[in-house]
């Protein structure tokens, strides 16, 4: 597997609620990893080809720099870049298309956030699709479980995040 370390900029709104956004908490550790799962090709070190199947991985970390600060209200965005089409399937059973993770290894320093899914329809449950237009859009799987039109996904955890507490998103794209 061919596993690649993303820098790529998130945008990512933790604000106390009721409270000015210039009482904002620091700033978020986001790290993105990227592993080819597999080809087209059945390569045994599959490759970035057109076909292949990439699981993303985000690790989300709460700095010690926000002790004494409250972090109640967040909302994560990933745009997807144009060269893949997401994964709307089950990851597994009963996860959605994207997995939420509470804690970092092992599931140490847990984060306190909640995060479930619901259906790819729910208004009320912490992850939204956006087609273009509307963070509305309920996508709709094609044969092989992925949706075109989906073109950034976002993630609204509830509950407080913990100072130095951790979760994960995983969820998997297929390169156009």
């Amino acid at each position: 597997m061919m596993r690649a370390l993303l820098s790529r900029a998130f945008a990512i709104a933790a604000c106390p609620l009721l409270s000015p956004c210039s009482a904002y908490a620091a700033d978020l550790t986001a790290t993105k990893t990227a592993t080819v799962l597999s080809d087209p090709l059945g390569n045994a070190a599959p490759k970035s080809l057109p076909g292949a199947v990439v699981e993303y991985k985000v690790l989300f970390t709460n700095p010690v720099g926000n002790t004494g600060k409250t972090v109640d209200t967040m909302r994560i965005d990933d745009a997807l870049p144009a060269s893949v089409v997401l994964r709307v399937a089950n990851l597994a059973t009963g996860t959605g298309p994207i997995e939420f993770a509470d804690g970092g290894l092992v599931g140490l320093l847990a984060s306190g956030l909640t995060c479930s899914f619901a259906s790819l329809s729910s208004t009320t449950d912490c992850f939204d699709f956006y087609d273009g237009s509307s963070w509305s859009y309920a996508p709709t799987p094609d044969a092989q479980g992925y949706d075109a039109r989906v073109r950034a996904i976002r993630i609204k955890p509830g509950a407080n995040f913990r100072v130095l507490g951790s979760f994960q998103i995983r969820y998997r794209v297929m390169i156009r």
